[in-house]
């Protein structure tokens, strides 16, 4: 009998040790409505003022600040009144909503700085936007909004009331050391094998990619075992500098900064007060517009003048260098501004499905085919939304092999591309839930690396959510819970912990 108590304590233990004085905090979905009720009804009001007072005569560039302080606002409220406890910050519905009304910030700076951008809608013909313009571009943002606010809520609904279970940040110390370590090493192998040696892994590409990706968030796991500030911050920095140094003949800025990530975090964390996160940001704005400018002469030199891909990394850096003292800050400022900015992106999609329709085969019917992995089906046909949405942008009717560009719709009004407002709300709620549903599987089976791993990664997702399109966001839900599952349980056949069962063991001792 007391074996058996014993187990029952161990059992009770490893299912708890995972988030750590997780406790219950009700959310049910009437708390949705109404949270989602008061919040509407205050984005409502603005966004009402901002079209009467674009009615009126008032500055479209003033109007669409205020759009985007609306939008900021009601993003910022459903945070608030969202019960998350010690998840406020770290689970991927709350980061959804603060990274969201960030973003509302920055594109609020870029209206008063830029104007609306409207220019760069006009210069595609096939983009069609009848008077008056300012309608569309409100109409964008009002879809995005409300799009991400009930992705929040069915996230946060489905999670239930242990939601502190599923930030990251509560959970580090619970992942061992040793799988940390043997994660981040097999990425980094594979890294090396991909870049350097130059080693294709066909059909399960797919697999290493989602290692590399598993591999950042050790990176996190490993630095946040220190206990003071400056060393996690130092240690995820160096374990993420060579993997960022080997992406940089890639020309793609999110392969170069993805490494840092878990640095970033750990000094947001750790250094709290006004000036230590001004010049975070500061310092990240200055980077963001040299990366633009080393992108450009990356693609400039290997993409479009001599169409090598294999130029050395040496090579590119020296090109970039001596580039370098002719470059203009300001510009590049203006270039990543309008990159990060997604307003325009939101226009552009909704006009086209309003002047030539909804598309839901385009959309929709990619994710049923995309979600058989391709070294089970070797002649799956290449996804390219990227390159789909370029076409109707130009009005291409041609094969997409010959598009050379990828462009970004918006994952909320691709959502209304392919299915009006009720693909808009269904979409909504199906990713929501669909996140939360994975996020609990992965903690029955694995509490420890891999749940803490998942929540990671979905934090991750939130930093540039918009930019991702419909198919690869359920897909990618899909793929990582499955890799998740398949490492935590190879890791059990090595005999490799991947919980951490101090408190178990001292907890069982009483």
């Amino acid at each position: 009998m007391l074996c058996t108590e014993e187990f029952m304590n161990r059992r009770d233990c490893m299912r708890s040790v995972y988030a750590p004085y997780s406790r219950p905090i009700s959310f049910t979905i009437l708390h949705g409505a109404k949270a989602l009720l008061i919040v509407g009804s205050v984005y409502a009001v603005v966004v009402i003022l901002a079209l009467l007072l674009s009615r009126v005569g008032v500055s479209d560039q003033v109007c669409l600040a205020l759009v985007h302080l609306a939008g900021a606002a009601a993003l910022l409220l459903f945070w608030k009144l969202g019960r998350w406890g010690g998840a406020k910050y770290g689970s991927f519905g709350a980061a959804l909503l603060l990274v969201g009304s960030a973003f509302r910030v920055q594109a609020l700076l870029d209206a008063l700085s830029y104007g609306t951008r409207l220019e760069n809608v006009y210069r595609y013909s096939n983009v069609l936007l009848p008077d008056p313009a300012f309608d569309w571009v409100l109409k964008g943002e009002l879809i995005t909004v409300i799009g991400l606010l009930i992705i929040a809520c069915s996230w946060r609904v489905t999670v239930g009331p242990y939601v502190e279970r599923y930030s990251f940040v509560r959970g580090a110390r619970a992942v061992p050391m040793k799988i940390s370590l043997l994660v981040y090493g097999a990425a980094f192998g594979v890294d090396v094998l991909q870049r350097v040696v130059g080693i294709s892994f066909g059909a399960l590409d797919q697999i290493a990619s989602l290692l590399f990706v598993a591999g950042i968030a050790s990176i996190y796991f490993i630095a946040a075992r220190k206990r003071s500030g400056i060393p996690q911050v130092i240690i995820a920095g160096l374990l993420g500098a060579p993997m960022s140094l080997l992406a940089l003949d890639s020309g793609m800025k999110e392969e170069i900064f993805f490494p840092f990530v878990p640095a970033g975090i750990l000094y947001w964390i750790n250094f709290r007060n006004f000036t230590a996160r001004f010049a975070a940001v500061c310092a990240a704005a200055l980077v963001l517009a040299i990366s633009q400018l080393y992108v450009h002469n990356v693609r400039e030199l290997s993409w479009r003048s001599t169409g090598d891909l294999d130029i050395p990394t040496q090579v590119l850096i020296a090109s970039f260098a001596g580039n370098l003292q002719h470059a203009r800050i300001v510009e590049a400022l203006d270039d990543i501004s309008s990159r990060i900015n997604m307003t325009t992106a939101h226009t552009i999609t909704v006009s086209l499905a309003d002047n030539y329709g909804h598309e839901p085969a385009e959309v929709f019917g990619l994710i049923p085919a995309s979600v058989v992995p391709r070294f089970l089906w070797p002649g799956k046909p290449v996804m390219q939304p990227g390159a789909m949405h370029t076409a109707r942008i130009l009005g291409i009717s041609g094969p997409l092999s010959e598009i050379r560009s990828a462009t970004a719709s918006g994952f909320v009004t691709e959502l209304y591309l392919g299915g009006w407002w009720i693909g808009v709300v269904l979409g909504a709620v199906s990713f929501g839930s669909l996140l939360a549903f994975a996020q609990k599987w992965a903690y029955s089976f694995g509490g420890g690396f891999g749940h803490q791993a998942l929540c990671f990664i979905a934090f991750y997702w939130t930093l540039r959510f918009d930019e991702k399109h419909v198919v690869y966001a359920y897909t990618s839900i899909f793929f990582l819970t499955i890799f998740i599952w398949i490492l935590v349980k190879t890791a059990n056949l090595l005999g490799v912990r991947h919980t951490s069962l101090r408190s178990c063991e001292s907890a069982t001792k009483k």
